[in-house]
């Protein structure tokens, strides 16, 4: 189901820790999977995007900002999975 930023905002502020939201990305865009979180890491950005290709999710984006985040995936048509 794709999601206007606004939604994926209202996502990200229920996300309870452990909790994440996935989102396919077409290939145009580069495909894989979108992955938003909450930083692990102590003392980091709250938030944390991942990018998984073939099983291998790797760290691309850390910030406090939901909405950064939030426009990245809805500029890219972002699929909720």
């Amino acid at each position: 189901m794709k999601l206007s930023q606004d939604d994926i905002i209202d996502k990200m502020e229920e996300l309870k820790e452990g909790e994440s939201l996935k989102f396919n990305i077409p290939e145009i865009f580069g495909g894989g999977v979108a992955i938003i979180g909450f930083n692990p890491q102590k003392g980091g950005k709250k938030y944390l995007l991942q990018l998984e290709e073939e099983g291998n999710a790797s760290p691309y984006w850390d910030t406090n900002k939901a909405r950064d985040l939030a426009k990245w995936v809805a500029d890219r048509l972002g699929d909720l999975v």
